[in-house]
Order: structure tokens, then C-alpha cells, then sequence
């Protein structure tokens, strides 16, 4: 079966118009899918009180006002009609008042429950009470903190008295030099840390120096690394034991030298070869004394056959050599 386009038109149109039906209601904060439970509260002035205002109970969201309007018995009076929650059991001495939850948002019923062991029934007139303005609400919530601001003041005034009782003029003389020192302390700290910022200024530039330097050093640890190489290349153990070998060696030709073994041993430890080669020395020195004083002796060179006289020699003549720099 085709359907025709005015029928598709027709039922859009239809669903339309339910939808903003129901979104209106759901605005006004009717209850579309139950009817709840209708109180009425009357007061003398709404302030600002809308249809769809929320109403509460201890912070929590239990219906809406659906409906208000002037009494026909009263006329100073507005009724104020509430939908809520059927689940929700308000009891009869329960009290509802107008409030602002703050500046911003809009006027909302908020229901103080009671303590009776009877419950309001569907069109109840519950009691209302005196709307409560903003600074009224703010003065509630406030309350208990100003009380305990009062009892903190009382205390703090307590101890304040007490300090001042404990404080003698001694006392008080001693803070006076305890925040003086605490002063001085201070200054000193900050002298400290003054000295720390240039210390770290230095150091900073002793690193930007380093840093300027990289290549040297780089070239310096290069060297050093190749020396650490040559170094660990060299056999320490066998150059090691050629020295304990040579020092042996030495410490043999000392011990025959203390013996008197070999020709520097008996120089050493003989005094008689001492006193002949002493005595040997003083005769070649008297030998060359008298070929110096005596030279025929010892030559026979004449042009004209004529002998020189024999000079003797002194028996204490000592040769002394003439002086090697001495000029021409």
C-alpha cells in the first residue's frame, strides 16, 4: 500500500507538535508519565517564584511547582500548587519556605520536614513559612561559622593573656635580642648567599673556559690515554727482575770490596799497599825533579864536549807540576 505525501505530512506534523507538547510540559516541570502527589502552600508574596521552580527537601530535587494562582477566599493570598514525588512522605507539621540557592540562580521552594508521625496526603495544604531573603539565607549559613569564629576569638584572646602574663621583662628583654640575633643571622645568610652567586658566577666561567678549551683537552686526554698505553705495554715484572739481578750484582762486588778482594778491596782495606803506592808516587816525583835538574845524566848531548855540573837533589824535593792555564 502506497502512502500518499499528505499523509507523511500529516504525521510528522502530528509528532511534531506531541514532542513540543511534551517538551513544554517537561519545561514546566509537569509529570508526564504519573501524577505524583499535588500539595498546595499559600503564601502572601511569591517573590519571583515561577512555574517549574524546583522544590526540595535537605538539597535534594523531590517536584516542581505546576501551578499558581490568587485565592477566590483570599485575595491577599497566592496558592501555590507542588507535584512531587510519590515515594516521597512529607509529614503534616513540615513547613515550606521561598528561597535563593544563590545569586544566580532562580527561586526554589525548599520543605523543612517536621517531626509528627502523620503524613500529608494528595491535595494537603501544607504550612508555609516567611520567605527567606538572600542576606537572610546567607545570615542562616553563616550562624554556626560566626559562632565558632566567636569561640576561636574567645581562645586566641585566652592565649594572648597567658602569653602576656608568661612574658616578664626579662623575657621580653630576651626576644628583643633573640630577633636582633635572628636579624644579624639574616644578614650574614645573606652576605652567604651573595658569595655563593659570584662563587657560581667563577665557576661558570671556569666552565665556559673549559668548554672553550675542548680541544686541548680532548688532545690532552689523547696523549695521556696513549701514555697509559705505553706504560701498561712495558713488562714491570721482567724489568723488575733485571734490577733486583743488577743490584745483587752491585751488592756482590761491594761485599769483596769490604772483604778486600780485587785490587780496589786491597786499596781500600790495606794500609801497606796505601803507604807504597804513596811512597812510589813521592820516588817518581823525585825521579822527575832530578831529570829536570840533571838532564845529562840521563842524555849525553854536547855540541862543544863540555860536561854541566851534577846538581844533587834535596832529600825532601817535591815535583809540583807547573800550572796547565798559564799563559805563554
Amino acid at each position: 500500500m502506497k502512502v500518499s505525501n499528505e499523509t507523511k505530512i500529516g504525521a510528522l506534523t502530528v509528532i511534531s507538535v506531541t514532542l513540543l507538547i511534551i517538551g513544554f510540559n517537561v519545561l514546566k516541570g509537569s509529570n508526564l508519565f504519573g501524577s505524583g502527589r499535588n500539595l498546595y502552600v499559600k503564601y502572601h508574596d511569591v517573590q519571583g517564584l515561577n512555574v517549574s521552580s524546583p522544590v526540595v527537601v535537605n538539597g535534594l530535587l523531590v517536584g516542581r511547582v505546576t501551578g499558581m494562582q490568587l485565592s477566590p477566599h483570599e485575595p491577599d493570598m497566592v496558592i501555590v500548587k507542588l507535584n512531587l514525588s510519590k515515594n516521597v512522605r512529607i509529614p503534616a507539621n513540615s513547613t515550606a519556605s521561598i528561597y535563593s540557592p544563590d545569586l544566580l540562580s532562580p527561586k526554589s521552594i525548599r520543605i523543612e520536614l517536621g517531626d509528627a508521625p502523620q503524613f500529608l496526603k494528595n491535595g494537603d495544604t501544607l504550612q508555609s513559612a516567611a520567605p527567606s531573603s538572600l542576606t537572610g539565607e546567607l545570615t542562616r549559613q553563616l550562624s554556626p561559622l560566626s559562632q565558632q569564629l566567636q569561640h576561636t576569638l574567645a581562645e586566641v584572646d585566652t592565649v594572648l593573656l597567658d602569653v602576656h602574663a608568661l612574658l616578664s621583662p626579662t623575657t621580653r628583654q630576651n626576644l628583643q635580642y633573640s630577633i636582633a640575633s635572628l636579624k644579624n643571622t639574616l644578614a650574614h645568610l645573606e652576605e652567604a648567599t651573595a658569595q655563593t652567586r659570584q662563587i657560581m658566577q667563577q665557576a661558570n666561567a671556569f666552565v665556559a673556559g673549559l668548554t672553550s678549551q675542548k680541544d686541548t683537552l680532548h688532545a690532552i686526554l689523547a696523549n695521556t690515554q696513549e701514555l697509559t698505553g705505553q706504560l701498561a705495554a712495558i713488562h714491570w715484572q721482567q724489568l723488575s727482575e733485571q734490577l733486583n739481578h743488577s743490584l745483587n750484582d752491585l751488592q756482590q762486588i761491594l761485599d769483596k770490596i769490604n772483604r778486600g778482594q780485587g785490587s780496589l778491596g786491597a786499596l781500600l782495606n790495606n794500609p801497606q799497599l796505601y803507604h807504597n803506592l804513596q811512597q812510589s808516587t813521592a820516588n817518581l816525583n823525585r825521579l822527575l825533579e832530578d831529570m829536570r835538574l840533571n838532564p845529562q845524566r840521563y842524555v849525553h848531548f854536547s855540541i862543544f864536549g863540555s860536561r854541566q855540573k851534577i846538581q844533587p837533589l834535596a832529600p825532601d824535593t817535591v815535583y809540583l807540576m807547573p800550572p796547565t792555564n798559564s799563559r805563554p
